[in-house]
């Protein structure tokens, strides 16, 4: 499950990053982590599994860095899902404000310009984005850290990624800092208000935005008449209506459709669920970060890669049918089952 990169960027990007390496220079070195005093994590691209993948790396140079300020710059429609979160200060970088709202757009990278010693440029392991880069570069005084997945000159040092698991291969990157990094807890401060869905249920997700993550409507179906008497609701984002209505269709009276939600209200439903079964795709990490009970289904061994290891989740691969979901959501049903006994006197 070692990271596929896409192919290298074009020699334009490459020219790009020579000329940041230059125009842009960091002076100083790599400080010793006494020193350090303000860091931030640049992630830009607008996922909430991204953005929530990147908070363990956060979190992680936190505890390895107790006397710094660890700031984390998200997309801004992302930035909510940390926004919340005790201790951390987090940005919001909004792209089209460079077309929309200039002025604004200058006063932000006005006030990032060499406001941190050190940066980690938080981006997709596999790709290079160009934007996530500069900015680093941009925001960073004396030392810059990122993936080995492009143009290495614009960065201090640069990590290759050579995990198996994707919170694993973040953690890497401490490694451009002189740190080694200890993994931490997938987390949100997304769902902590009352969920638009009550009673004992188990949270269906059957959509995706990648169409080879979407494990079909049909099998999600029986899966809702196999929890029976677990009553399954049928999640869906947006584009998706059709495709939980379907399930709820093929599910002969085992699910309901759920109500449109938002991204938080989605996050309490998360929080509320007995148990969430959901394709390899965003809302799984938020049910993770959620605390949920998962199923994970992923179509083959490579999306293992997003998995999250602990005792609440099960990922199933390549499933052929919903025998081998139902008995991943009994072996989660009846360890939450076992924890909630109380302890003999």
């Amino acid at each position: 499950m070692t990271a596929p990169l896409d192919p290298p960027p074009g020699p334009l990007v490459g020219l790009l990053a020579r000329l940041a390496a230059s125009l842009l220079p960091l002076r100083g070195g790599l400080p010793r982590p006494e020193e350090i005093r303000r860091v931030l994590v640049v992630r830009t691209d607008d996922r909430v599994g991204n953005a929530l993948l990147t908070l363990p790396l956060v979190r992680a140079l936190q505890r390895a860095l107790p006397f710094a300020q660890v700031d984390l710059l998200l997309a801004a429609r992302r930035a909510q899902v940390a926004e919340g979160l005790p201790g951390l200060t987090v940005l919001r970088f909004d792209k089209r404000d460079a077309f929309t709202h200039p002025l604004r757009f200058a006063k932000f990278l006005r006030g990032l310009r060499r406001q941190y010693e050190v940066v980690v440029d938080a981006a997709h392991w596999h790709a290079f984005s160009l934007t996530s880069a500069l900015l680093s570069r941009w925001a960073a005084s004396r030392w810059l850290a990122g993936a080995q997945r492009g143009p290495a000159q614009i960065y201090s040092a640069a990590v290759p990624a050579d995990a198996a698991l994707e919170d694993a291969a973040k953690l890497l990157l401490g490694g451009g800092l002189g740190l080694v990094l200890s993994p931490q807890p997938l987390e949100t401060a997304l769902g902590r208000g009352p969920a638009p869905v009550g009673g004992r249920f188990a949270a269906l997700n059957p959509g995706a935005r990648k169409a080879d993550h979407l494990w079909p409507a049909a099998r999600f179906a029986a899966v809702a008449r196999g929890l029976l008497p677990l009553r399954s609701v049928v999640f869906w984002g947006p584009g998706e209506a059709s495709l939980a209505r379907a399930v709820v269709a093929d599910a002969q009276g085992a699910a309901e459709l759920a109500p449109q939600t938002s991204l938080d209200q989605l996050a309490a439903c998360f929080r509320a669920a007995a148990l969430v079964v959901t394709n390899d795709t965003g809302p799984m990490h938020l049910a993770v970060a959620c605390g949920a009970p998962v199923v994970a289904l992923f179509l083959d061994e490579a999306g293992l890669r997003w998995a999250h290891p602990g005792p609440r989740f099960e990922a199933v691969v390549a499933a052929p049918d919903e025998a081998p979901v139902l008995a991943a959501a009994a072996r989660l049903l009846d360890s939450a089952r076992t924890a909630a006994e109380p302890a003999p006197p």
